[in-house]
């Protein structure tokens, strides 16, 4: 395909995962965030709209989240994989210990 090789073929899906992977724990950093305003404004003012909408965010967080961490794994057994020579250089060795 394109005179591309397995390896190349596979560099490019990682990077596609990464790219995918990064919204994934920005949205829940700033949505954190706003929970936290959500859940103060409620408690502060006893509004329950506030409420309404920190139930409704909440959901969106717990989907974003648990898509984070899969797409996170992925992101890692692929690191594994494409590079596994660097791993070994730059991981914890037991002579380095």
């Amino acid at each position: 395909m394109h005179g591309l090789t397995a390896l190349e073929l596979a560099r490019i899906q990682f990077g596609f995962t990464v790219s995918f992977h990064i919204l994934f724990p920005a949205i829940t950093i700033g949505l954190a965030c706003f929970l936290a305003f959500l859940e103060a404004r409620w408690l502060y003012t006893k509004d329950t709209v506030y409420r309404t909408l920190y139930q409704f965010w909440i959901k969106i967080f717990a989907l974003n989240f648990g898509m984070g961490v899969v797409s996170g794994l992925v992101m890692a057994y692929e690191f594994g994989t494409n590079w596994s020579g660097f791993s070994q250089f730059a991981g914890a060795s037991p002579d380095r210990c």
